[in-house]
C-alpha cells in the first residue's frame, strides 16, 4: 500500500470513527428527546385522565342532586295532593256537622278573636235560618262585650265573619282551610328541603 492509500485509509478510518461518534451522540440525543416526549405525553395523559375523572364525578354528583331534587318535588307534589284531599274531606265534614257542633265551632272562633268593642257576627243564609235560639245572648254572656248577629247574610258556604269596628276576622270555612293549607305546605316544604 502506498503512502497515499495509507493517508486515504487513515482519513477514511478517522471519518468513520467521527461519524460513529456523531451517530452515537445523535442516537443518545434522540433517546433523550423520546424519553422527554414520552414523559411529557404520560403527564398529559395523566392530566387528561384526571380531568375526565373530575368531570365524570361532577356529572355524577349533578345527576344525583337532580335526581334527589326531582324525588323531593314528586314527594312534595304528592303531599300537597294529599293535603288538598284531606282538607276537602274536612270541608265536607264541617258542612255536614250537626247544628250543635257547628255552632259550637263558631262560638270557639268568636271567643278566640274577642275584642274590647262590641262585635257583629255575619253568617250565611243557611246558618241564619238554623241559628239556635239565644245563641247571640249566650255568646255575649261569655264575652266582656255584646256580639250581635247581622241580619244581612254573607256570601260564603260556612263559617262566619266577625266584625269589630274596622277590623274583620274571616272565619269562613274556605278562609280557614286556605290558612291551614298554607301552614301545612310551609311545614312540609321546610321538612322536605331542610337537607
Amino acid at each position: 500500500m502506498s503512502g497515499l492509500d495509507k493517508i486515504l485509509s487513515k482519513i477514511l478510518a478517522d471519518a468513520q470513527a467521527a461519524g460513529e461518534l456523531e451517530l452515537s451522540a445523535a442516537r443518545n440525543r434522540a433517546a433523550e428527546i423520546l424519553a422527554a416526549d414520552a414523559a411529557d405525553a404520560a403527564a398529559q395523559v395523566e392530566k387528561r385522565v384526571s380531568k375526565a375523572k373530575s368531570e365524570a364525578q361532577a356529572l355524577a354528583e349533578r345527576s344525583e342532586s337532580a335526581a334527589k331534587l326531582q324525588t323531593k318535588r314528586s314527594l312534595l307534589q304528592e303531599r300537597n295532593r294529599i293535603i288538598d284531599e284531606v282538607l276537602g274531606d274536612v270541608r265536607l265534614s264541617v258542612l255536614s256537622l250537626p247544628d250543635q257542633d257547628y255552632f259550637k265551632m263558631l262560638e270557639h272562633f268568636v271567643l278566640s278573636h274577642a275584642q274590647k268593642d262590641p262585635g257583629i257576627l255575619k253568617l250565611n243564609n243557611r246558618d241564619l235560618s238554623r241559628l239556635p235560639e239565644g245563641f247571640a245572648a249566650e255568646l255575649s254572656a261569655k264575652l266582656s262585650v255584646p256580639v250581635t248577629i247581622s241580619g244581612t247574610p254573607g256570601e260564603f258556604d260556612a263559617g262566619c265573619v266577625l266584625i269589630y269596628g274596622e277590623v274583620e276576622y274571616n272565619g269562613t270555612l274556605d278562609a280557614l282551610i286556605y290558612e291551614k293549607k298554607d301552614e301545612l305546605r310551609d311545614l312540609l316544604n321546610k321538612e322536605l328541603f331542610a337537607e
